[in-house]
């Protein structure tokens, strides 16, 4: 009896939950509409441009003038004219990177939001520019060698961080070479008096926070690897011990297990617990493990920030815990009110966006989108509580993924949804698609080889992978250019198309920072307050 009982209640859950779930599907807005398999759609809205009854979509009533047009150009026009280039010195520099965030990402997330022409906050900046992403010796980069070109200044070989490109991977005695050492914005920051710090929603061992603050010759070695030689320190050892690292004020992001030794949960074999050599290192210090934790850190009565918020990578935002899991917002929020105390000499901050890139591997194009409307919301958070005066923004992607948006999909229509009608196999095709990955195997049939139908797949789950051309375990990165968005002093020196690279130097030179052998900004120079030391 109480096994039925115990049935009967679960079958009117899930019939409730599926009515709970139609229904929240049925009054999402039509940009986030999932069409069911039984929508008349699929039969009676084939997009047949040459059938004599075919009516294309309507785009919104407001734009069929030409005034409309006319004057949004003008608008347009007119701010860049009221534009005044800012030649201040920037006190504080915030690096704000999408991992995996191109350009097609970018268009794709302006639809998921709301409309296609919806502006993302970094699209409000008044200069934008492309940089060239290749490393060294491969066409198409990875984070480590992309994150060091922005914050060294230098192009370096495949998934080496902060090195030269003298060192190839996992070469660990040509890493020692002093002439292969580069040293980060970060390192000048700290030598000039700067708060510096760094957020991340994946691990704070990461490729692109380790280009920060730690020289290694593999992006593998985050903690000690049996085959990390021992005169060469892993990441995690140079985040608490590093000359970079230990002078960090804030730390947040995941990776806990890379602090940790084995008996304690970790992955360190030395048996080191780097969070206690932390706490003992810096006395005046915090270190929080939950969003609670965050929340009630209080920046007046400390001086420097831990938080570890998850063993490896922070989940998916849409599938996280919002209980328990900031948000990259939150961490920012948090990491600003620490650095901002610094009122003499400024700050720098580094803040990644960086599971868009995990997204686009596993082909999970909604929780990647998802991922870039929380890094949209979290510059915004940080424009509205810098001063454009004397702050200098950069918003960029370290590098793009093979993510394509095709298929003439209406205006409004769900970017994740069907977009065009493929009359070769009469089928819908979807109109986000992958180049490789995992998604290959979920639209091909394995025994007849032919392409699998779209219809009634739920597309509107964070874990829905559309097509990819090519079956792999992972997807990979692209080669093409990235965009950059700058706002605050010495913003426009970030227009046009140049070399990864070049966005240290522009950001050296508008914060007064950097070595001897760089171009001064004679602001600078004059100013003995200012003297780059």
């Amino acid at each position: 009896m109480i096994k039925l009982i115990f049935i009967l209640n679960f079958y009117l859950f899930l019939v409730g939950n599926a009515a709970r779930i139609k229904q929240e599907v049925s009054a999402a807005p039509q940009n986030r509409e999932e069409w069911t398999f039984d929508d008349p759609r699929w039969d009676n809205d084939i997009p047949d441009w040459f059938a004599k009854d075919f009516i294309p979509a309507k785009g919104p009533s407001e734009e069929f003038s030409q005034h409309f047009w006319k004057s949004k150009a003008q608008k347009t026009l007119q701010d860049k004219l009221n534009t005044k280039v800012n030649l201040n010195q920037s006190k504080n520099v915030v690096i704000m990177i999408g991992d995996g965030m191109g350009i097609s990402t970018i268009m794709a997330a302006r639809s998921y939001l709301k409309d296609v022409s919806t502006e993302l906050s970094f699209d409000k900046f008044p200069y934008a520019g492309l940089s060239k992403v290749y490393s060294v010796n491969y066409q198409v980069p990875d984070s480590a060698c992309t994150a060091t070109a922005i914050m060294r200044g230098v192009k370096t070989n495949f998934a080496v961080v902060g090195l030269a490109a003298s060192v190839s991977h996992a070469n660990c005695s040509a890493s020692l070479n002093e002439d292969a050492k580069v040293p980060s914005i970060f390192k000048y920051a700290q030598d000039a008096g700067k708060s510096t710090g760094i957020v991340t929603t994946t691990k704070v061992t990461h490729s692109t926070p380790a280009a920060a603050y730690a020289m290694s010759p593999s992006s593998l070695w985050e903690f000690d690897k049996s085959r990390i030689p021992a005169e060469c320190d892993d990441i995690g050892k140079q985040l608490i011990h590093g000359p970079v690292g230990s002078k960090l004020d804030v730390v947040l992001g995941g990776g806990l297990e890379n602090l940790m030794p084995a008996n304690l949960g970790g992955k360190r074999r030395d048996g080191r617990n780097l969070i206690d050599e932390y706490k003992k290192q810096h006395k005046n210090s915090s270190v929080v493990y939950n969003k609670d934790q965050l929340k009630s850190v209080d920046p007046k009565t400390i001086d420097k920030l831990l938080g570890l918020f998850a063993n490896s990578h922070l989940n998916f935002k849409l599938l996280a815990n919002d209980e328990t899991q900031p948000t990259l917002t939150e961490m920012t929020a948090k990491a600003l009110d620490i650095l901002k105390k610094n009122q003499e000499n400024g700050f720098m901050l580094m803040v990644e966006g960086g599971m868009i890139d995990r997204a686009h591997h596993l082909n999970q194009v909604r929780n990647a989108l998802e991922e870039v409307v929380e890094f949209h919301k979290t510059v915004e958070y940080v424009k509205q509580n810098t001063n454009e005066e004397d702050t200098l923004i950069i918003v960029t992607a370290d590098h793009s993924h093979p993510f394509t948006v095709g298929a003439y999909p209406p205006r409004g229509r769900n970017i994740l949804g069907p977009g065009h009608y493929s009359f070769i196999d009469n089928k819908w095709v979807l109109s986000t698609s992958y180049t490789f990955g995992p998604g290959y195997y979920d639209h091909v049939d394995k025994t007849t080889g032919e392409r699998i139908s779209p219809r009634g797949m739920n597309y509107m789950e964070p874990t829905f992978r559309p097509p990819s051309i090519a079956p792999m375990n992972e997807g990979t990165h692209s080669g093409e250019d990235v965009g950059v968005f700058a706002s605050g002093p010495y913003s426009h020196l970030f227009t046009g198309v140049y070399e990864q690279n070049f966005i240290a130097h522009g950001m050296m030179y508008a914060s007064c920072l950097g070595p001897d052998d760089v171009l001064k900004n004679p602001k600078c120079e004059n100013d003995a307050e200012n003297e780059i030391k």
